[in-house]
């Protein structure tokens, strides 16, 4: 009797340490698995706001050129109505000091 009690007393500590072994094999399974799926996560975060980053650059890029343009165009304008409106003063001017100097240098 005592060697049955002895028996099952190891048997018992052999399938608890079998049960113990087995429950930190799963936690180590389960714990991987977690680590894994946070790294996924992270790397499918990092990968989004990649992605918002560029496609908020490039729409404040197309933004930017239609600025730009509409700014060069106005420019543009700005500048033809400046050239009409003293287009004839120029001419003025370049034969006014035209004269000078050949007044004061000769013509010769």
């Amino acid at each position: 009797m005592a060697t049955d009690l002895i028996d099952e007393i190891k048997a018992a500590e052999e399938k608890a340490a079998k049960n113990v072994r087995e429950a930190r094999d799963n936690a180590a399974k389960e714990l991987n698995q977690a680590v894994a799926d946070a790294e996924g996560r992270v790397k499918e975060a990092r990968q989004a706001a990649v992605r918002q980053f560029r496609e908020k650059v490039q729409m404040a890029e197309r933004t930017a050129e239609m600025k730009a343009r509409s700014m060069v165009a106005e420019r543009e304008t700005g500048a033809k109505t400046f050239y009409a409106n003293h287009r004839d003063k120029v001419a003025a001017a370049a034969s006014w000091i035209a004269e000078e100097v050949m007044v004061k240098y000769g013509r010769g």
